[in-house]
This record gives structure tokens, sequence and C-alpha cells, in this order.
């Protein structure tokens, strides 16, 4: 997990470079839910992280970010897209599709690729910004992967729902002020 973790910080250090040429801004994953686990009372799993966004124009925007759960067990990267449904310079819901690749690691090593729709409502990346967001999204190989806790074997949902809330900090395109 410490790589790993080592990996998104550089990812995003070396993301936030671009701060010259476009709005961008670096998110803190503070939380999100997401029970992935077919056993009720399994242990859902709750994320931190850190993630890069970057609008593209006015209504267009990506993020790219990396999760992993409180307890090292997992840990997910996902892209994403949006279509936000007004200027993006300030605060607006958007909606687009995502993808990623999901590690679980207990008794065994499980990947899983979810691949999914997020809507949410962003701020403007100028300065500080927050992301409400949730979104639905189906995990592919997660029908013949099962995950033991070393008491008991659960399978994976193929089918699961997020909801979460980022908090970042971001910069303006040249220019804007």
């Amino acid at each position: 997990m410490p790589r790993m973790l080592e990996a998104i910080c550089t990812t995003a250090m070396l993301l936030s470079c671009t701060g010259s040429c476009a709005q961008g801004g670096v998110r803190l994953i503070l939380w999100n839910y997401e029970p992935i686990y077919s056993t009720q009372g399994y242990g859902d799993v709750q994320h931190i992280g850190v993630g890069y966004d970057q609008d593209l124009n006015e209504r267009l925007s990506f993020g790219v970010q990396g999760r992993t759960t409180f307890d090292g067990h997992s840990w997910v990267i996902n892209y994403r897209s949006a279509y936000h449904m007004a200027d993006n310079t300030s605060g607006s819901v958007y909606f687009g599709p995502t993808v990623g690749v999901r590690h679980l690691k207990d008794e065994g090593s499980v990947n899983v690729f979810p691949v999914g729709l997020r809507i949410g409502v962003r701020g403007g990346l100028e300065r500080f910004y927050a992301d409400l967001h949730g979104g639905v999204q189906y995990n592919i190989g997660a029908g013949s992967a099962i995950v033991g806790d070393g008491f008991s074997t659960t399978g994976l949902e193929s089918a699961t729902y997020c909801i979460g809330l980022d908090l970042g900090w971001g910069w303006a395109k040249p220019g804007l002020r």
C-alpha cells in the first residue's frame, strides 16, 4: 500500500504541473462509500485518496483518482470524463462515464474492472472546490471472484453504487482573474 500511495501522490503532483496550460485541481478524497461485497455485514468499503481534475473547455472535464481502503485491503484507480450542465468555471451539475481497475487482497489477490456512470455537483476549479457525487457501476470479473477474510468467504457484487464527498484546490486558466 505505501508504494501505491507514493505512486498516486507522484502522479497527482506531475499532473498539477499542467496548471500553466489550463484550469485544473488536485482533490483530496475524504470519504467514498461503496458496498462491493454480496454478504451483508462482511464490511462495506470506505475509501480515502487523491485525484486530479482538468477542465478541457467550459463544458467538458476529466479526472483521475486513486483510492485505498482504511485497512489497506483494497485499492482502486479510476478515470472519468464529465459533461457539465453549466459553465464549469463555477458550480455545476455534471455526468459522465467512469472506468477503472480495483485490486482486492485478503487470502488471495483479485482484480476487477469497474465501468459505470457518475453524476455530481462540482464547484469551479479556481481555488477551493468541492465535489458531491454518486454513481453506479458494473464490476467486470466480479462474478467469478471470491475473496476470503480468513474465516469466511464472500463474493463480490457485480453491480455497485458509490457516493462520496471530495475537496480540492485548483488554479484558473492563464488570463482569468
